[in-house]
C-alpha cells in the first residue's frame, strides 16, 4: 500500500489534520476544555442517546430517589456527553475517524475492485490489531462488560473477513458488488458504535496514566 493512498501517511498524523476525518468534529459549545493531554486539540462530537452508560452497557441514569427523581442520572449523562476523550480513547477515536473517511470515500466513488479496497482493508486490519493488543485487553482487565468487548471483536473480524475475501476475488461475481457495499455500510456503523461504546468505556474504566501509555502502543500499531 503506497503512502500516497493512505490517509495515515498524508496528513494523518496526530494534530488538527487527523480530526478532520470526523464528519462532525466539533464539540458542543459548552464542552469542557480539554486538559493538558497531548490529545488536547481533539474535539469530540456527541452522537446518539444521552441515557446510555459510558461502557455501552445500558442506561446511565441512577435509580429514582425519593419522589421519583432521576436528576443525578441525567446530570451524569450530560457530563459524559461533553467529555473529551484523552489518551487511549483519543487515539482510538482518531484512528476510527480516519477509517470513517476512507469508508465514505470508497462508498462515494462506488469503488469495489481490489485496488480500491486494499488501502481500506489494510488500514482496517491495523486498526483492529491495535485494538486487540490494547483496548480490548485493558478493558477486560479492568472489569468492563465482556459482552461489549466481545461484540466489537466479532463484528470487526466479520468485516475484515469480507474485505479480505474481496481482495482475492472470492466473492461470486454476481453478488460481489452487493457484498462489498454491505460490508462498507456495516463498517460505517461499526465505527460509530466504537465511538459510542468503546471510547467512553476507556474513559470510565482505564486509569489515566495507563491510558496514556497504551495510547502510544495503539498508535505504533495502527499507523504502521
Amino acid at each position: 500500500m503506497s503512502e500516497a493512498s493512505d490517509p495515515r501517511k498524508s496528513g494523518g498524523g496526530p494534530g488538527p489534520d487527523r480530526t478532520a476525518a470526523f464528519p462532525e468534529a466539533a464539540a458542543p459549545p459548552d464542552a469542557a476544555a480539554p486538559g493538558g493531554s497531548r490529545h488536547g486539540r481533539f474535539h469530540w462530537p456527541h452522537r446518539g442517546r444521552t441515557d446510555r452508560a459510558p461502557d455501552g452497557g445500558g442506561p446511565a441514569a441512577t435509580a429514582p430517589g425519593p419522589g421519583g427523581s432521576t436528576e443525578a442520572g441525567v446530570a451524569r449523562a450530560a457530563r459524559d456527553a461533553r467529555r473529551v476523550p484523552t489518551g487511549l480513547g483519543a487515539s482510538l477515536a482518531t484512528s476510527g475517524g480516519v477509517l470513517l473517511a476512507m469508508v465514505e470515500d470508497v462508498r462515494m466513488r462506488e469503488a469495489n475492485q481490489p485496488e480500491d479496497l486494499r488501502p481500506l482493508a489494510d488500514a482496517f486490519a491495523r486498526h483492529n490489531a491495535a485494538k486487540e493488543a490494547t483496548v480490548r485487553k485493558v478493558l477486560l482487565r479492568h472489569g468492563a462488560p465482556e459482552n461489549v468487548v466481545e461484540r466489537d471483536r466479532q463484528e470487526g473480524d466479520l468485516i475484515q473477513g469480507i474485505l479480505d475475501r474481496a481482495l482475492v476475488g472470492r466473492h461470486p461475481s454476481d453478488t460481489h458488488v452487493l457484498t462489498v457495499d454491505g460490508a462498507l455500510a456495516q463498517a460505517y456503523q461499526y465505527l460509530f458504535h466504537e465511538r459510542r461504546d468503546l471510547v467512553p468505556a476507556i474513559e470510565r474504566w482505564v486509569p489515566a496514566d495507563e491510558s496514556e501509555t497504551l495510547s502510544a502502543a495503539f498508535e505504533a500499531i495502527a499507523d504502521n
